[in-house]
């Protein structure tokens, strides 16, 4: 299938628009200017934009960019002759503060890049029959964004057209970047609002307004995001406590047995499973006993804090894609008030209660920082070395590429023999599952290119409370804590 390809160059390489990448309707209505400004009317140019905006929203390829300082503007609104009006009467202090009142403040955040942003359709059979009158819109086209963001635009369409620089943004609904996106009926409705804009201004001076038009928005996911996770905290809670006070007295343990958490909560979520009636497989799977639909729990140490003391006394549990909503939703109602079991024993020692919004330990754990380090040991995916030597970069590509997550978002990697994180234990002293105690185990840092947002976990100890990481506050790997 040929691809429709319009590649944008900034000419002083910054775009004042809110989002990053510039969204595809941005684009598609620097098009529709270009083409008002020049043809106005012309049916051929109208065509061929109708026909762009019923194709699939494209993908866009686009450079990293990096916000540049706060730009602050003064905006009149165009009711200065008030302020006259009290010069002319002789009241200075009155004229000053409808002075005061005439102006808005903005303040505008401009994106800084390197390169061009490149946006790819999925061309269809009537799309060469538009392709001149849309290469005739595209090189019209004189700024993208705001007025200022002036931009030249060059379109091809090729049957396999080699990979565009940058990175790559595509649809997948569980995508953090809120796009909007040209849609059928885009180029009627923003025809309407220039018309409307036009008429703003009434017989009697007054200034009416005009909407903006409810665009349709895409869920777009780099390929420099780390996978979409669902994720939900619960509190340990001592049972004796709780039946007594529904808040009841938080049950903690030490940070080095986050594995035994991790079972106790692990049972809990199979006694949920079965009670909502699920098969005995998809129970198997979710316990993590095979099977890629596994909820994981992550004991929460408390470390790197000035009070931290090391000790579990909450739990994250997290899902993948593959776990089904209405399978996740079932579990999550049913621990609330699960029973906590220590392995071997009959008797329950506690129970799972919710955690609140505004828990400062879970707040923690998933802030957006560059530089992340580990509360848990992680577990290294074999030994790698070489005449002797330690490899330590080969096992961090290891690693990543079994989490799914691309080499090229890490910007730097370091192994560590001990934990920098106030609270964090040596990697020898946390328990570990057979299975897991020939491979090795060291505490971690990473930072990454772009900020990325917790809950950060990685290695194959991560279902059993290893391999759990804490941003750092963007300092860089090996500077002390």
């Amino acid at each position: 299938m040929p691809t429709l390809r319009v590649t944008v160059d900034w000419l002083d390489l910054t775009y004042h628009g809110a989002e990053w990448p510039p969204s595809p309707l941005r684009l598609y209505q620097a098009m529709i200017a270009g083409y008002a400004v020049h043809r106005r009317g012309d049916r051929a140019l109208e065509a061929a934009m109708r026909h762009l905006e019923r194709l699939d929203p494209p993908t866009i390829h686009a450079p990293e960019a990096g916000d540049r300082a706060p730009v602050t503007s003064v905006v009149p609104n165009n009711d200065s002759d008030r302020a006259s009006e009290r010069w002319a009467k002789g009241d200075r202090l009155g004229a000053r503060a409808k002075a005061r009142e005439s102006v808005t403040f903005r303040v505008r955040r401009p994106h800084s890049f390197d390169g061009a942003v490149t946006y790819q359709w999925n061309a269809d059979t009537e799309t060469e029959r538009h392709l001149g009158a849309l290469k005739e819109i595209v090189e019209s086209v004189s700024a993208v964004g705001l007025g200022i963001d002036s931009a030249v635009a060059r379109l091809e369409l090729a049957d396999r057209p080699a990979r565009p620089p940058g990175v790559a943004y595509t649809q997948s609904p569980t995508g953090r970047h809120r796009l909007n996106v040209p849609y059928p009926g885009a180029f009627d409705a923003l025809e309407e609002r220039y018309r409307q804009f036009r008429g703003r201004i009434g017989p009697d001076g007054g200034v009416a307004g005009v909407p903006e038009p409810d665009h349709r928005r895409e869920s777009y996911m780099s390929e420099r995001d780390l996978p979409p996770i669902r994720r939900e905290a619960l509190a340990l809670k001592d049972e004796a406590f709780a039946l007594k006070d529904m808040e009841g007295r938080p049950l903690s343990f030490e940070g080095t047995r986050a594995m035994a958490v991790a079972a106790m909560v692990r049972h809990a979520v199979g006694g949920a499973a079965r009670r909502a009636g699920m098969e005995r497989e998809t129970v198997s799977e979710l316990m993590g006993h095979g099977g890629g639909r596994r909820i994981r729990v992550h004991p929460l140490p408390n470390v790197g804090r000035g009070y931290a003391d090391g000790r579990i006394r909450r739990v994250m549990l997290t899902a993948p894609e593959d776990v089904d909503d209405g399978d996740w939703l079932e579990v999550l109602h049913r621990l609330i008030g699960a029973e906590l079991v220590p392995e071997g024993q009959t008797q329950p020692i506690g129970i799972l209660t919710p955690v609140e919004r505004q828990d400062r330990i879970l707040a923690m754990y998933c802030r957006k920082a560059e530089t992340w380090t580990t509360a848990t040991p992680v577990v290294l995916p074999g030994h790698d070395h070489r005449r002797g030597r330690a490899r330590p970069g080969r096992s961090v590509r290891r690693l990543l590429r079994h989490a799914g997550i691309p080499e090229a978002m890490v910007e730097r990697a370091t192994m560590e023999p001990a934990g920098r994180l106030r609270g964090s234990e040596a990697p020898a002293r946390y328990d570990r599952p057979r299975h897991l105690a020939k491979y090795p185990c060291q505490h971690m840092s990473i930072r990454w290119r772009t900020p990325v947002a917790g809950p950060l976990f990685l290695g194959a100890g991560s279902g059993y409370g290893l391999g759990l990481f804490l941003p750092t506050e963007n300092r860089a790997p090996g500077a002390p804590s």
